[in-house]
């Protein structure tokens, strides 16, 4: 016996699992990543490579093979936040970045940061502090940048990291998006490289309370 349509839309996550999302288009236009789940009732996302000479789609990043689990057991709470405020329901990749030219990508996942070869096919992680939230490469492929707790942090591809920006006060982050920035704006990241690599803009955010100012009406 089939199951009814409304235990489908729920298994199936109203119906969008197995569906190519968080497309990204390579500067030369010889491929194209994306991130997938296997079935249309698997809840975790693969990340996926289209070449576009052959047709011929490549799995780069399987999370049940580089953590043996989905990554929902201990993300960050950074990501939790953000999975609510995106109403994302899917496990496994449900974000990613790459470097200008789409050679390299940069994912966590359960706080692990991991990078991608998009040209060889092959997946390792970076065993740098964590946990890690929001990690992107810089456009050269060089490094990766990512937000740990309340600092923003620098992976090198051999996994050493070090810490860019940071405050020893606890009211003030760095790379991420403050409160209003993420709930009102529906601006979700922190921080921005530079075309060249060089530099990076970053919020500092600081949710201290502010001083009481009392204002006077001579009228």
């Amino acid at each position: 016996m089939s199951d009814t349509f409304p235990r489908q839309y729920a298994r199936t996550q109203r119906l969008t699992l197995g569906d190519p999302r968080t497309i990204t288009v390579a500067a030369d236009g010889q491929r194209v990543l994306f991130a997938r789940s296997r079935a249309g009732d698997d809840p975790v996302n693969c990340l996926w490579v289209l070449d576009i000479a052959t047709g011929e789609e490549r799995l780069v990043a399987d999370p049940l093979h580089l953590l043996d689990a989905a990554d929902d057991e201990h993300l960050p709470i950074e990501e939790r936040l953000r999975r609510e405020r995106m109403r994302e329901g899917a496990g496994g990749i449900t974000s990613y970045a790459t470097d200008a030219a789409s050679t390299v990508a940069a994912f966590a996942l359960g706080g692990h940061l991991f990078v991608a070869g998009l040209l060889s096919g092959q997946a390792r992680e970076l065993v740098v502090d964590g946990p890690v939230f929001d990690p992107r490469p810089d456009p050269v492929a060089t490094c990766v940048a990512y937000v740990c707790g309340r600092t923003l942090r620098i992976a090198e591809l051999d996994g050493s990291s070090w810490e860019l920006a940071g405050d020893e006060h606890p009211d003030i982050s760095w790379g991420s998006a403050d409160f209003i920035a993420a709930e009102e704006m529906g601006r979700y990241r922190g921080y921005w490289w530079s075309p060249d690599g060089a530099a990076i803009a970053a919020t500092r955010a600081d949710i201290g309370p502010v001083q009481r100012w009392y204002i006077s009406d001579p009228a």
